[in-house]
C-alpha cells in the first residue's frame, strides 16, 4: 500500500487525526464518567486527550483563517498537553513509589 503524504493530502490526515483523537476521548471519557471521579486515570487522560484535540484543531489552516488565530497557536497548546501528560505521569509515579515503601515499612503479622 502506497501512502501520498502530497501538499494536498496533509490537512486530511490533519482531520482524520482530529476524528480517531475525538473516539479515544469518547471513550476514556465515558470510562471516567462511570466512575464518577476526578482523581482517576482515565479522567487525567480524557484532558489530556481534549487539549490535544484543541491543539489539533487549532493546527487545521481553514479553522486557524477562520477564527483568526496566531500561527503556532496548535503547536503550543500541543506542548501544553505533553507537559500536562508528564506531570501526571510522574506525579502518579511518585505516589506509587510512597506507597510502597510504607507497606515495605509496616511490619507483618505472624512472623
Amino acid at each position: 500500500m502506497f501512502l501520498d503524504f502530497s501538499a494536498e493530502t496533509i490537512p486530511y490526515m490533519s482531520i482524520i487525526t482530529s476524528i480517531l483523537f475525538s473516539i479515544s476521548l469518547i471513550f476514556f471519557g465515558w470510562s471516567s464518567i462511570k466512575s464518577r471521579s476526578i482523581k482517576n486515570f482515565q479522567f487525567l487522560i480524557s484532558l489530556f486527550i481534549g487539549l490535544y484535540i484543541i491543539g489539533e484543531l487549532f493546527e487545521i489552516k481553514q479553522i486557524s483563517a477562520f477564527l483568526s488565530l496566531p500561527d503556532g497557536l496548535g503547536s503550543q497548546i500541543h506542548a501544553g498537553a505533553t507537559i500536562f501528560l508528564t506531570i501526571v505521569i510522574w506525579m502518579r509515579l511518585y505516589y506509587s513509589q510512597k506507597s510502597i515503601k510504607s507497606l515495605e515499612d509496616t511490619p507483618r503479622d505472624g512472623n
